[in-house]
């Protein structure tokens, strides 16, 4: 049997996100380790834990990971209980602070505590983070092929700030990290899902919203856009996932499969 595992933040947790229609077109089984409101450090964890666990799955199993937002900070609180029959495929529990966000209410709802904006008063987050999110990249990157993993990368949220936004000291490190990154395996790293779908204006809920609090940093999710729900819709899952499959298709990044 193939299976195919897909992790992302909300935008991989619907029932037709990218990473099932992928799934599909492979004709493996899904195992879905998405979930809402996490970051990327989240990914490199539970990927770590899941190939950890499941060793005898590796030779046949495809991976697509849809990287959260860069300012997502994720962070452990337990781990799950699971009983005799749980189908549990995740390691721990998870919460989440918000470097962009003065004040995170939906994070207090889900048990998270209060944002403050900047807990060190000297630290530029947009660097911060950048090179974080770029560790991420590349410490899920080398894992995958360290097992020999078949994989595709792409941004779910917005995660790129132009070079000419840092400082020239700081753009010549981000470049650094960058090129270190598999780009035949990330599909359009300057862009994002969400972009797509904003531009195409393919919204799960795309109602006018009122006016909400316009977060400074950019990038940053879903918040920016004034609907009332600004999630993929079905259609917009659809569309995006057909052209990373031809991406895919293209690359051969899942040859010997398709």
């Amino acid at each position: 049997m193939r299976y195919h595992v897909g992790i992302g933040c909300s935008f991989g947790s619907t029932d037709h996100s990218v990473h099932s229609i992928i799934a599909r077109k492979l004709g493996s089984e899904f195992i879905n380790l998405s979930y809402p409101g996490l970051g990327n450090f989240y990914m490199l964890t539970e990927l770590l834990f899941w190939i950890g666990s499941n060793k005898s799955k590796i030779p046949n199993t495809t991976f697509s990971i849809g990287l959260s937002g860069i300012y997502r900070n994720d962070m452990i609180t337990d781990t799950p209980e699971i009983g005799q029959d749980d189908k549990y495929y995740r390691g721990f529990t998870w919460t989440s602070w918000q470097a962009d966000r003065e004040d995170d209410e939906r994070g207090r709802e889900i048990g998270g505590g209060y944002t403050v904006k900047h807990l060190p008063y000297n630290v530029d987050f947009r660097l911060d983070h950048t090179i974080r999110y770029l560790i991420n990249i590349n410490s899920i990157q080398k894992l995958l092929e360290s097992y020999g993993c078949k994989y595709v990368m792409y941004n779910a949220i917005d995660n790129h700030i132009p070079k000419a936004d840092f400082r020239t000291p700081q753009a010549s490190r981000v470049v650094v990290f960058e090129k270190q990154l598999n780009k035949t395996n990330f599909y359009d790293l300057y862009n994002s899902q969400l972009k797509f779908i904003a531009e195409k204006e393919l919204f799960k809920d795309p109602t006018p919203a009122p006016l909400q609090r316009k977060i400074a940093n950019w990038p940053t999710d879903d918040v920016q856009f004034l609907v009332k729900d600004a999630h993929p819709s079905e259609e917009g899952d659809k569309q995006y996932a057909q052209m990373l499959w031809k991406y895919c298709y293209d690359k051969k990044i899942f040859a010997g499969i398709i």
